[in-house]
Protein backbone atom coordinates (compact mmCIF):
# COMPACT_ATOMS: atom_id res chain seq x y z
CA UNK A 1 0.00 0.00 0.00
CA UNK A 2 1.32 3.36 -1.15
CA UNK A 3 1.22 6.28 1.43
CA UNK A 4 1.47 9.41 -1.15
CA UNK A 5 -0.96 7.47 -2.71
CA UNK A 6 -3.72 7.71 -0.09
CA UNK A 7 -2.93 10.70 1.42
CA UNK A 8 -3.30 12.01 -2.09
CA UNK A 9 -7.22 10.71 -2.42
CA UNK A 10 -7.76 11.87 1.14
CA UNK A 11 -6.47 15.50 -0.31
CA UNK A 12 -8.92 15.03 -2.78
CA UNK A 13 -11.90 14.36 -0.37
CA UNK A 14 -10.49 17.20 1.82
CA UNK A 15 -10.62 19.80 -1.17
CA UNK A 16 -14.43 18.01 -2.31
CA UNK A 17 -15.41 18.94 1.57
CA UNK A 18 -14.19 22.32 1.50
CA UNK A 19 -15.65 23.09 -1.93
CA UNK A 20 -19.50 21.48 -0.09
CA UNK A 21 -19.07 23.65 2.53
CA UNK A 22 -18.73 26.73 -0.19
CA UNK A 23 -21.81 25.46 -1.55
CA UNK A 24 -23.75 24.87 1.98
CA UNK A 25 -22.44 28.41 2.96
CA UNK A 26 -23.89 29.95 -0.52
CA UNK A 27 -27.04 29.58 1.10
CA UNK A 28 -26.38 30.96 4.66
CA UNK A 29 -23.78 34.21 3.69
CA UNK A 30 -23.99 36.15 0.10
CA UNK A 31 -21.87 34.96 -2.31
CA UNK A 32 -20.28 35.94 -5.37
CA UNK A 33 -19.19 32.38 -7.20
CA UNK A 34 -21.28 30.67 -9.72
CA UNK A 35 -22.79 27.26 -7.93
CA UNK A 36 -23.43 24.94 -10.41
CA UNK A 37 -19.94 25.52 -11.78
CA UNK A 38 -18.56 25.03 -8.10
CA UNK A 39 -21.08 21.74 -8.15
CA UNK A 40 -19.75 20.66 -11.08
CA UNK A 41 -16.09 20.79 -9.58
CA UNK A 42 -17.53 19.17 -6.05
CA UNK A 43 -19.52 16.26 -7.68
CA UNK A 44 -16.33 15.50 -10.11
CA UNK A 45 -13.59 15.97 -7.29
CA UNK A 46 -14.93 13.92 -4.32
CA UNK A 47 -15.71 10.55 -7.36
CA UNK A 48 -12.99 10.78 -9.04
CA UNK A 49 -10.61 12.08 -7.02
CA UNK A 50 -11.81 10.71 -3.69
CA UNK A 51 -13.84 7.00 -4.35
CA UNK A 52 -12.09 6.16 -7.92
CA UNK A 53 -8.73 6.71 -6.41
CA UNK A 54 -9.11 5.06 -3.47
CA UNK A 55 -10.47 2.20 -5.09
CA UNK A 56 -8.01 1.94 -7.38
CA UNK A 57 -5.24 2.06 -4.40
CA UNK A 58 -6.55 -0.59 -2.83
CA UNK A 59 -7.38 -2.69 -5.74
CA UNK A 60 -3.90 -2.32 -6.88
CA UNK A 61 -2.68 -3.14 -3.50
CA UNK A 62 -5.05 -6.65 -2.76
CA UNK A 63 -4.92 -7.49 -6.35
CA UNK A 64 -2.00 -7.05 -8.47
CA UNK A 65 1.15 -9.19 -7.27
CA UNK A 66 4.08 -7.34 -6.05
CA UNK A 67 6.31 -7.80 -8.70
CA UNK A 68 3.53 -6.27 -10.92
CA UNK A 69 2.36 -3.14 -8.92
CA UNK A 70 6.41 -2.47 -8.02
CA UNK A 71 6.33 -1.28 -12.00
CA UNK A 72 6.42 2.24 -12.70
CA UNK A 73 3.15 1.83 -15.80
CA UNK A 74 0.77 2.01 -11.76
CA UNK A 75 1.94 4.73 -10.37
CA UNK A 76 2.66 6.83 -13.43
CA UNK A 77 -0.97 6.17 -13.84
CA UNK A 78 -2.07 7.18 -10.87
CA UNK A 79 -0.45 10.25 -11.10
CA UNK A 80 -1.70 11.27 -14.55
CA UNK A 81 -5.35 10.25 -13.20
CA UNK A 82 -4.28 12.50 -10.59
CA UNK A 83 -3.37 15.25 -12.98
CA UNK A 84 -7.02 15.28 -14.46
CA UNK A 85 -8.59 15.26 -11.42
CA UNK A 86 -6.88 18.31 -10.20
CA UNK A 87 -7.49 19.87 -13.99
CA UNK A 88 -11.07 19.16 -13.53
CA UNK A 89 -10.96 20.82 -9.62
CA UNK A 90 -9.29 23.63 -10.91
CA UNK A 91 -11.41 24.14 -14.55
CA UNK A 92 -14.72 23.64 -13.35
CA UNK A 93 -15.29 26.49 -11.25
CA UNK A 94 -14.05 28.87 -13.85
CA UNK A 95 -15.41 27.55 -16.88
CA UNK A 96 -17.69 24.92 -16.23
CA UNK A 97 -18.32 22.42 -19.07
CA UNK A 98 -16.06 24.00 -21.12
CA UNK A 99 -12.84 23.28 -23.21
CA UNK A 100 -10.30 22.34 -21.01
CA UNK A 101 -12.68 20.84 -18.36
CA UNK A 102 -13.74 18.54 -21.22
CA UNK A 103 -9.77 17.83 -21.95
CA UNK A 104 -9.48 16.44 -18.43
CA UNK A 105 -12.61 14.70 -17.78
CA UNK A 106 -11.80 12.92 -21.28
CA UNK A 107 -7.92 12.45 -19.75
CA UNK A 108 -9.58 10.60 -16.66
CA UNK A 109 -11.52 8.19 -18.81
CA UNK A 110 -9.18 7.49 -20.81
CA UNK A 111 -6.89 6.56 -18.16
CA UNK A 112 -9.65 4.59 -16.58
CA UNK A 113 -9.83 2.58 -19.59
CA UNK A 114 -6.38 1.92 -19.31
CA UNK A 115 -6.96 0.84 -15.69
CA UNK A 116 -9.37 -1.97 -16.98
CA UNK A 117 -7.10 -3.45 -19.06
CA UNK A 118 -3.97 -3.80 -16.71
CA UNK A 119 -6.60 -5.37 -14.01
CA UNK A 120 -7.61 -7.90 -16.79
CA UNK A 121 -4.22 -8.56 -17.30
CA UNK A 122 -2.35 -8.49 -14.20
CA UNK A 123 -4.98 -10.11 -12.09
CA UNK A 124 -4.49 -13.02 -11.37
CA UNK A 125 -6.20 -15.15 -8.45
CA UNK A 126 -7.83 -18.85 -7.81
CA UNK A 127 -10.76 -17.30 -6.27
CA UNK A 128 -13.41 -17.39 -9.05
CA UNK A 129 -15.64 -15.42 -6.57
CA UNK A 130 -13.76 -11.96 -5.75
CA UNK A 131 -12.77 -12.82 -9.65
CA UNK A 132 -16.08 -12.31 -10.92
CA UNK A 133 -16.81 -9.28 -8.93
CA UNK A 134 -13.75 -7.58 -9.67
CA UNK A 135 -14.33 -7.94 -13.50
CA UNK A 136 -17.79 -7.03 -13.37
CA UNK A 137 -17.13 -4.09 -11.00
CA UNK A 138 -14.70 -2.86 -13.45
CA UNK A 139 -17.12 -3.77 -16.96
CA UNK A 140 -19.68 -2.01 -15.61
CA UNK A 141 -17.20 1.45 -15.26
CA UNK A 142 -16.18 1.19 -18.40
CA UNK A 143 -19.83 0.66 -19.76
CA UNK A 144 -20.71 3.93 -17.51
CA UNK A 145 -18.87 6.31 -19.94
CA UNK A 146 -20.89 5.21 -22.80
CA UNK A 147 -23.10 7.73 -20.94
CA UNK A 148 -20.76 10.54 -21.13
CA UNK A 149 -19.42 9.81 -24.99
CA UNK A 150 -22.49 10.37 -25.54
CA UNK A 151 -23.05 14.14 -24.10
CA UNK A 152 -21.19 16.13 -26.62
CA UNK A 153 -23.19 14.53 -29.78
CA UNK A 154 -26.30 15.69 -28.19
CA UNK A 155 -25.51 18.99 -27.16
CA UNK A 156 -24.39 19.56 -30.27
CA UNK A 157 -27.47 18.69 -31.41
CA UNK A 158 -28.89 21.79 -29.28
CA UNK A 159 -30.62 19.19 -27.39
CA UNK A 160 -29.01 20.06 -24.32
CA UNK A 161 -31.48 19.90 -21.95
CA UNK A 162 -33.83 17.11 -23.51
CA UNK A 163 -34.77 13.98 -22.04
CA UNK A 164 -31.75 12.41 -24.56
CA UNK A 165 -29.44 14.38 -22.61
CA UNK A 166 -30.05 13.83 -19.28
CA UNK A 167 -30.62 9.85 -19.55
CA UNK A 168 -26.74 9.96 -20.60
CA UNK A 169 -25.63 11.94 -17.63
CA UNK A 170 -28.33 9.21 -15.67
CA UNK A 171 -26.60 5.89 -17.36
CA UNK A 172 -23.29 7.21 -16.23
CA UNK A 173 -24.30 8.16 -12.70
CA UNK A 174 -26.36 4.77 -12.32
CA UNK A 175 -23.79 2.21 -13.60
CA UNK A 176 -20.89 4.90 -11.34
CA UNK A 177 -22.60 4.44 -7.85
CA UNK A 178 -24.84 0.76 -8.28
CA UNK A 179 -22.59 -1.32 -10.03
CA UNK A 180 -18.51 0.14 -10.16
CA UNK A 181 -18.21 1.52 -6.80
CA UNK A 182 -20.59 -0.53 -4.97
CA UNK A 183 -19.45 -3.95 -6.98
CA UNK A 184 -15.29 -2.63 -6.34
CA UNK A 185 -15.92 -2.58 -2.34
CA UNK A 186 -17.36 -5.82 -2.31
CA UNK A 187 -14.86 -7.49 -4.37
CA UNK A 188 -12.36 -6.02 -1.72
CA UNK A 189 -14.38 -6.94 1.44
CA UNK A 190 -14.64 -10.44 -0.16
CA UNK A 191 -11.00 -10.45 -1.07
CA UNK A 192 -10.56 -9.97 2.70
CA UNK A 193 -12.68 -12.62 3.96
CA UNK A 194 -11.08 -15.03 1.76
CA UNK A 195 -7.47 -14.27 3.18
CA UNK A 196 -8.74 -15.71 6.95
CA UNK A 197 -9.14 -18.88 5.13
CA UNK A 198 -12.61 -19.52 5.23
CA UNK A 199 -14.46 -21.13 2.39
CA UNK A 200 -17.59 -19.41 1.14
CA UNK A 201 -20.77 -20.93 -0.50
CA UNK A 202 -20.07 -20.64 -4.54
CA UNK A 203 -23.82 -21.69 -4.69
CA UNK A 204 -24.65 -18.95 -2.66
CA UNK A 205 -22.47 -16.49 -4.80
CA UNK A 206 -23.61 -17.27 -7.62
CA UNK A 207 -27.20 -16.81 -6.37
CA UNK A 208 -26.01 -13.16 -4.67
CA UNK A 209 -24.10 -12.49 -7.83
CA UNK A 210 -26.71 -12.99 -10.73
CA UNK A 211 -29.51 -11.27 -9.17
CA UNK A 212 -27.44 -8.38 -8.30
CA UNK A 213 -26.14 -7.81 -11.40
CA UNK A 214 -29.40 -8.69 -12.96
CA UNK A 215 -31.05 -5.71 -10.24
CA UNK A 216 -28.39 -3.36 -11.17
CA UNK A 217 -28.97 -3.35 -15.00
CA UNK A 218 -32.83 -3.22 -14.28
CA UNK A 219 -33.08 -0.68 -12.01
CA UNK A 220 -31.77 1.58 -14.31
CA UNK A 221 -35.46 2.02 -15.36
CA UNK A 222 -36.12 4.29 -12.75
CA UNK A 223 -34.44 7.21 -13.86
CA UNK A 224 -35.65 6.38 -17.50
CA UNK A 225 -39.40 6.76 -16.09
CA UNK A 226 -38.44 10.37 -15.31
CA UNK A 227 -38.30 11.10 -18.84
CA UNK A 228 -40.09 8.65 -20.93
CA UNK A 229 -42.81 6.28 -20.77
CA UNK A 230 -43.33 6.17 -17.19
CA UNK A 231 -45.29 2.96 -16.18
CA UNK A 232 -43.36 0.95 -18.23
CA UNK A 233 -39.70 1.69 -16.95
CA UNK A 234 -41.25 1.70 -13.15
CA UNK A 235 -42.78 -1.74 -13.72
CA UNK A 236 -38.93 -2.77 -15.06
CA UNK A 237 -37.89 -1.08 -11.93
CA UNK A 238 -40.19 -2.71 -9.68
CA UNK A 239 -38.59 -5.97 -11.27
CA UNK A 240 -35.56 -4.87 -10.70
CA UNK A 241 -35.67 -3.79 -6.96
CA UNK A 242 -37.00 -7.58 -6.29
CA UNK A 243 -34.18 -8.81 -7.68
CA UNK A 244 -31.51 -6.44 -5.83
CA UNK A 245 -33.48 -7.89 -2.54
CA UNK A 246 -33.30 -11.09 -3.04
CA UNK A 247 -29.13 -10.71 -4.03
CA UNK A 248 -29.03 -8.96 -0.55
CA UNK A 249 -30.52 -12.11 1.07
CA UNK A 250 -27.98 -14.55 -0.49
CA UNK A 251 -25.38 -12.13 0.32
CA UNK A 252 -26.63 -12.15 4.01
CA UNK A 253 -26.46 -15.88 3.71
CA UNK A 254 -23.11 -16.17 1.86
CA UNK A 255 -21.19 -14.19 5.24
CA UNK A 256 -23.67 -15.48 8.39
CA UNK A 257 -21.85 -18.47 8.82
CA UNK A 258 -18.84 -16.52 9.05
CA UNK A 259 -19.50 -13.25 10.92
CA UNK A 260 -17.64 -14.14 14.03
CA UNK A 261 -14.84 -15.27 12.28
CA UNK A 262 -14.71 -12.54 10.00
CA UNK A 263 -14.70 -9.48 12.90
CA UNK A 264 -13.01 -12.14 15.15
CA UNK A 265 -9.49 -9.76 15.32
CA UNK A 266 -10.41 -6.35 13.88
CA UNK A 267 -10.18 -3.04 15.69
CA UNK A 268 -13.46 -1.75 17.21
CA UNK A 269 -13.28 1.07 14.81
CA UNK A 270 -13.20 -1.70 11.59
CA UNK A 271 -15.94 -3.70 13.30
CA UNK A 272 -18.31 -0.32 13.63
CA UNK A 273 -17.10 0.96 9.78
CA UNK A 274 -18.20 -2.19 8.71
CA UNK A 275 -21.55 -2.75 10.18
CA UNK A 276 -22.04 1.22 9.14
CA UNK A 277 -21.67 0.26 5.98
CA UNK A 278 -23.84 -2.63 6.02
CA UNK A 279 -26.56 -0.32 7.51
CA UNK A 280 -26.36 2.39 4.79
CA UNK A 281 -26.19 -0.68 2.21
CA UNK A 282 -29.64 -1.85 3.64
CA UNK A 283 -31.18 1.36 3.92
CA UNK A 284 -30.38 2.49 0.75
CA UNK A 285 -32.04 -1.36 -0.62
CA UNK A 286 -34.82 0.03 1.44
CA UNK A 287 -34.88 3.91 -0.22
CA UNK A 288 -34.70 1.92 -3.53
CA UNK A 289 -37.66 -0.11 -2.76
CA UNK A 290 -39.84 2.50 -1.95
CA UNK A 291 -39.64 3.71 -5.82
CA UNK A 292 -41.92 0.85 -6.92
CA UNK A 293 -44.46 3.37 -5.87
CA UNK A 294 -45.15 5.77 -8.05
CA UNK A 295 -45.65 8.81 -6.04
CA UNK A 296 -42.52 8.11 -4.23
CA UNK A 297 -40.72 7.26 -7.85
CA UNK A 298 -41.95 10.68 -9.01
CA UNK A 299 -40.40 12.55 -5.49
CA UNK A 300 -37.33 10.75 -5.93
CA UNK A 301 -36.78 13.13 -9.33
CA UNK A 302 -38.50 15.77 -8.43
CA UNK A 303 -37.62 16.98 -4.70
CA UNK A 304 -34.19 17.63 -5.15
CA UNK A 305 -33.17 16.31 -0.97
CA UNK A 306 -34.02 12.81 -1.71
CA UNK A 307 -31.56 13.06 -5.18
CA UNK A 308 -28.66 14.49 -3.37
CA UNK A 309 -29.42 12.31 0.18
CA UNK A 310 -29.65 9.12 -1.86
CA UNK A 311 -26.10 9.64 -3.82
CA UNK A 312 -24.48 10.54 -0.53
CA UNK A 313 -26.03 7.23 1.24
CA UNK A 314 -24.53 5.48 -1.36
CA UNK A 315 -21.15 7.10 -1.58
CA UNK A 316 -20.60 8.38 1.84
CA UNK A 317 -22.82 5.87 3.69
CA UNK A 318 -21.23 2.25 2.03
CA UNK A 319 -18.50 3.05 -0.17
CA UNK A 320 -16.55 5.88 1.95
CA UNK A 321 -17.23 3.58 5.26
CA UNK A 322 -16.06 0.57 3.11
CA UNK A 323 -12.32 2.59 2.41
CA UNK A 324 -12.06 4.22 5.95
CA UNK A 325 -12.77 0.46 7.03
CA UNK A 326 -9.95 -1.00 4.62
CA UNK A 327 -7.89 2.06 5.77
CA UNK A 328 -8.06 1.03 9.58
CA UNK A 329 -6.77 -2.64 8.36
CA UNK A 330 -3.48 -1.02 6.80
CA UNK A 331 -0.23 -0.46 8.76
CA UNK A 332 -0.88 2.93 7.81
CA UNK A 333 -3.72 3.17 10.15
CA UNK A 334 -1.69 1.56 12.97
CA UNK A 335 -3.22 -0.11 16.50
CA UNK A 336 -5.14 1.62 18.87
CA UNK A 337 -5.21 5.03 16.98
CA UNK A 338 -7.22 6.81 19.33
CA UNK A 339 -7.33 10.06 17.04
CA UNK A 340 -8.24 8.80 14.04
CA UNK A 341 -10.80 6.97 15.19
CA UNK A 342 -12.14 10.64 17.00
CA UNK A 343 -11.62 11.92 13.65
CA UNK A 344 -13.82 9.08 12.03
CA UNK A 345 -16.51 9.38 14.56
CA UNK A 346 -16.92 13.00 14.40
CA UNK A 347 -16.95 12.50 10.17
CA UNK A 348 -19.52 9.60 10.79
CA UNK A 349 -21.54 11.95 13.15
CA UNK A 350 -21.89 15.06 10.30
CA UNK A 351 -22.76 12.34 8.07
CA UNK A 352 -25.90 11.01 9.81
CA UNK A 353 -26.96 14.51 10.76
CA UNK A 354 -26.41 15.51 7.19
CA UNK A 355 -28.56 12.51 6.13
CA UNK A 356 -31.13 13.16 8.31
CA UNK A 357 -31.85 17.08 7.62
CA UNK A 358 -32.23 15.70 3.70
CA UNK A 359 -34.43 13.33 3.90
CA UNK A 360 -36.63 15.10 6.70
CA UNK A 361 -36.60 18.24 4.49
CA UNK A 362 -37.71 16.25 1.38
CA UNK A 363 -40.21 14.50 3.23
CA UNK A 364 -41.34 17.56 4.81
CA UNK A 365 -41.58 19.19 0.82
CA UNK A 366 -43.21 15.99 -0.57
CA UNK A 367 -46.22 16.54 2.28
CA UNK A 368 -45.80 20.38 1.03
CA UNK A 369 -44.71 22.09 4.29
CA UNK A 370 -41.90 23.94 2.68
CA UNK A 371 -38.57 23.97 5.12
CA UNK A 372 -37.94 24.16 8.31
CA UNK A 373 -36.28 27.04 10.32
CA UNK A 374 -32.77 26.64 10.76
CA UNK A 375 -32.24 24.13 7.62
CA UNK A 376 -29.80 25.53 5.88
CA UNK A 377 -27.22 26.97 8.83
CA UNK A 378 -27.79 23.28 10.49
CA UNK A 379 -26.29 21.59 7.12
CA UNK A 380 -23.66 24.13 6.85
CA UNK A 381 -22.85 22.95 10.23
CA UNK A 382 -23.15 19.40 9.72
CA UNK A 383 -20.94 19.14 6.50
CA UNK A 384 -18.54 21.49 8.35
CA UNK A 385 -18.15 18.37 11.21
CA UNK A 386 -17.89 16.20 8.08
CA UNK A 387 -14.93 18.54 7.17
CA UNK A 388 -13.16 18.60 10.26
CA UNK A 389 -13.85 14.86 11.14
CA UNK A 390 -11.62 14.56 8.16
CA UNK A 391 -8.53 16.50 9.04
CA UNK A 392 -8.20 14.94 11.95
CA UNK A 393 -8.34 11.27 10.51
CA UNK A 394 -5.82 12.61 7.76
CA UNK A 395 -3.53 14.41 9.92
CA UNK A 396 -3.51 11.11 12.26
CA UNK A 397 -2.29 8.84 9.30
CA UNK A 398 -0.02 11.90 8.26
CA UNK A 399 1.55 11.71 11.45
CA UNK A 400 1.91 8.13 12.03
CA UNK A 401 5.30 6.63 11.64
CA UNK A 402 4.68 3.13 9.73
CA UNK A 403 6.58 0.27 8.11
CA UNK A 404 6.89 0.14 4.47
CA UNK A 405 4.52 -2.57 2.61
Amino acid sequence: MKKSWLITCLINFCLAILMAIGLRSAYVFPTNFNYTYLLHSHSHTVILGWCYLAVYTFIVANFIPKKMRDKPKYNRLFWLTEISVLGMAITFPITGYALFSIVFSTLHILCSYYFVFLIFKDHKSKSLIETKLLHAALIFMAVSTIGVWFLGPIASTGAKDSPFYNTAIQFFLHFQFNGWFILAVFALFIHKVQRLKISLSQKTFNQFYLSTVIGIVLTFALPLSWYFDGNLFRTINSIGLLFQFVGMVYFVLLLKPHIKTIFATEQPITKFLYYFAFSCLFLKIIIQSSTAITELAIASHAIRNFTVGFIHLAMIGVVNSFLFAFITQTSLYGIKNKIADIGIMVFLLGFTVMEYLLFSEGLYLFMGNGYHHFYYVSILIATTCIGIGLLVFMGSLLTLKTTKQ
